[in-house]
């Protein structure tokens, strides 16, 4: 940890504070002004001294307690030293002073008292100073750190979703284009206005870290459009969304993550289609299932989609997805979030 920048403070604070603390003790040095200087010469050097020990002190509580949750239990420790630390300082130069003969002031109750009160004083303002000063630059690192790492945030999301952009995906649809083009125009350009539905969604998900249930019913449709046209017969569809929950929210790109996954491990076959279903239940929760058929080989393009989608739900500190898989059937089920104070620090966060 980097001591504080406080040269002007040494030179400028310093040397005015054992001035001004001096003229206090004229009166009982008779207004000597000789006295004066010579004491105000050696109150520089001794207050430099305290003021080093009292940095020591200082920075090695800065150690201990370094983050600002702890700001409350740092200031006071720190200022419960400073106490200590003057309190026992003055006691040991106003001793010396009596003791060597080399003060020509009384040490009294009185000057003790004053010794005491002017440092404390003096003390209590500069260590104020100090801790003014590094809680505002701690306060503006944790914004830094927290921007920083809403960026990080927002960009591994933007890069797992950039991931889900299967180029594989890409190619076959483009070759589904190309032989409805040459098959049928009509469905050809049907077929391209739903890719381009597709493409667009998924590169808007990258700047959204929630979406409503209807905005992904609504990606869902034009990606079912580009699968039944590649795939046809083989995959049957049961969807059942009630519109009641149309306005709940959950992670983009959900339901394409685990329709992926069915098709990855799952056979597609015209007397055995695969069928999946998408439905809400009762208590507000989406469940997507699909039968099992495995394929003998399994060719894994993107492997992890499940891990990588529960961690999105877990980083946006929504309840993980419930997966069953009874070897019959493979089901997950979504929780949808309420319009509630937690969607709109949702939201916040984006904007």
């Amino acid at each position: 940890m980097e001591h504080p920048n406080d040269k002007w403070l040494r030179w400028f604070v310093i040397p005015l504070a054992v001035l001004l603390a001096n003229l206090l003790f004229l009166r009982e040095g008779y207004y000597n002004l000789r006295l004066y200087v010579g004491w105000s010469l050696v109150g520089i050097g001794y207050a430099s001294l305290m003021w080093h020990v009292t940095l020591q002190w200082l920075m090695y509580i800065r150690r201990r307690y370094s983050d600002i949750k702890q700001t409350r239990k740092r200031v006071f420790i720190t200022f419960g030293g400073y106490l200590a630390i003057t309190a026992s300082m003055q006691a040991m130069i106003v001793w010396l002073s009596g003791a060597t003969g080399l003060s020509s002031i009384p040490a009294t109750g009185e000057v003790y008292g004053k010794f005491i009160a002017v440092s404390l004083v003096w003390v209590l303002i500069v260590g104020t100073i100090y801790e003014v000063i590094y809680y505002l630059q701690k306060y503006r690192e944790a914004l830094q750190e927290a921007e920083a790492l809403k960026k990080a945030g927002l960009q591994q999301q933007y890069d797992r979703l950039k991931n889900q952009v299967n180029p594989h995906f890409l190619f076959n649809s483009l070759n589904s284009l190309s032989a409805l083009i040459a098959e049928d125009r009509t469905r050809a350009c049907a077929f391209l206005d739903e890719l381009s539905s597709v493409y667009r969604y998924l590169l808007q998900a990258g700047q959204r870290p929630i979406v409503t249930l209807c905005d992904e019913m609504t990606f869902f449709t034009a990606y079912r459009y580009l699968l039944d046209t590649r795939f046809g017969t083989t995959i049957h569809w049961d969807i059942r969304v009630d519109d009641q929950f149309s306005d709940r929210w959950l992670p983009p790109l959900t339901i394409q993550t685990l329709i992926e996954n069915a098709l990855r491990h799952n056979l597609l076959l015209p007397e055995q289609p695969l069928t999946i279903c998408i439905l809400t239940t009762n208590d507000g929760n989406l469940e997507i299932s699909n039968g099992i058929q495995r394929k003998k080989l399994t060719v894994s393009t993107q492997p992890g989609g499940l891990s990588r989608l529960a961690t999105r739900f877990e980083t946006l500190g929504l309840p993980r997805p419930i997966i069953e898989d009874d070897s019959h059937l493979f089901t997950v089920q979504i929780p949808l979030v309420r319009t509630s104070q937690t969607q709109e620090n949702f939201i916040a966060e984006t904007q």
